[in-house]
């Protein structure tokens, strides 16, 4: 008989299963994202035609592009490649890292010169790579001619109908922004963007998570992990693990809705985004109030970009501070998280007095809105709406929210 784990080994099985920080390996922990599977699939068997997976930061996509080929469906030979792009990076570089992870030769010309489209297209017809996944695509920056040769090598690829196929992923609204406007490969690739997860998806991570390695969870607690995430599995994954720690260190093998509250705390004490949080927030002064014009940012309807207008911040801003207020009374507050000296946390677009604004980081919006529920001045309005889709009563909040003036400036 098997001597029973113990708490190191079961916390140390816990972080194989949930991975905050790094993509997702196995197929069988990727949560949702069947219909962008099964789109990708298909235009990976289809003559000609190559991939570019976009999205948010923080939405899955290196997970997704991870782990195409360990679908049943997938049943090309040979064994993908994939590299991350650098900022440094030149379109050299990017074929010499792809020839050296594949153990093929690197061209002795290429010591002093740059190969062409047409080289690159050579050299796939002879290999055996089913795609070639080009990872962080959008941190490419160094080359001024590295786009247009992209485009030329993934034209060629197509024209002459070469097995191997580009997968290219990377940060982006649209894939002009990815591989720039070139009308000519626009037909050569498939393109799938990468939206936030329903909440449906996001409740299968803790649940099959946690069953993968014979533990359990309570609905109410996947379904606070679930709303809790704002759509992104980062957060599913983190709050997941440390709830499930608190759990393995109590000797209880069922995630309960306090762990997932309590774990909170634990997620944010040494989360990425905590220093790009404080520097936002800083004040100099006791009467501003950065942290609670970023909350409303982070409260405030939001399109399918992630976009908000600065009117959007004024239904949060009325349930934050208990009374009404105009946009010039937090408009200085919107421009300041745009600059260098607050982060810039907030990215603007658009004409004057017609801006829109978005999180620079999306992981910094659920950060901002968890930090208030932790430390307990998240606005009942907010919370009312928050915990009526987890189900039961509201938990109390853990401290009091700080006495702030009045006046804003």
């Amino acid at each position: 008989m098997a001597s029973p784990m113990s708490k190191t080994e079961r916390v140390n099985q816990l972080r194989t299963v949930f991975t905050p920080r790094t993509p997702v390996q196995n197929k069988d922990l990727l949560a949702g994202r069947l219909d962008e599977v099964i789109r990708i699939l298909t235009a990976l068997t289809e003559p000609g035609l190559h991939v570019a997976i976009y999205g948010e930061r923080g939405v899955g996509k290196s997970s997704l592009a991870n782990v195409l080929s360990q679908f049943e469906n997938f049943s090309s030979p040979g064994v993908p490649i994939r590299i991350n792009c650098t900022t440094s990076d030149t379109f050299k570089n990017i074929w010499v890292k792809v020839l050296r992870k594949g153990m093929h030769p690197i061209p002795d010309d290429w010591a002093f010169g740059s190969p062409d489209p047409d080289e690159i297209r050579s050299i796939l017809e002879d290999a055996a790579w089913p795609f070639i996944i080009l990872d962080e695509f959008d941190r490419w920056e160094d080359d001024p001619d590295g786009l247009s040769l992209m485009a030329d090598t993934v034209k060629a690829l197509s024209d002459h109908d070469v097995r191997t196929k580009l997968v290219i992923v990377g940060v982006a609204d649209s894939i002009d922004q990815l591989i720039g406007e070139h009308e000519s490969v626009r037909r050569a690739i498939e393109e799938v963007p990468l939206l936030r997860m329903s909440r449906s998806e996001l409740l299968r991570i803790p649940v099959d998570g946690l069953r993968r390695i014979g533990m359990g969870i309570d609905e109410r607690a996947a379904s606070a992990i679930a709303t809790l995430s704002e759509g992104l599995p980062h957060f599913a994954h983190l709050l997941s693990q440390h709830a499930a720690i608190r759990c393995v260190q109590d000797d209880r093998s069922h995630v309960t809705l306090a762990d997932v509250l309590d774990a909170i705390q634990a997620a944010l004490d040494r989360h990425s985004v905590l220093k790009a949080y404080e520097t936002a927030k800083a004040a100099q002064r006791r009467d501003t109030l950065y942290a609670r014009v970023l909350l409303a940012c982070a409260l405030a309807e939001k399109d399918r970009l992630g976009f908000f207008a600065a009117a959007d911040i004024r239904e949060p801003m009325f349930h934050i501070m208990g009374r009404p207020y105009a946009i010039p009374a937090y408009a200085p507050h919107l421009k300041a998280f745009t600059e260098v000296e607050r982060g810039p946390v907030l990215k603007r677009e658009g004409p004057e007095r017609r801006y829109r604004y978005r999180f620079a980081d999306p992981l910094l919006q659920p950060f901002v809105v968890l930090t208030a529920l932790s430390e307990g001045w998240l606005p009942e309005h907010y919370k009312s709406s928050l915990f009526a889709q987890v189900g039961g009563d509201i938990p109390q909040a853990k401290a009091s929210p700080p006495n702030e003036p009045e006046q804003l400036f």
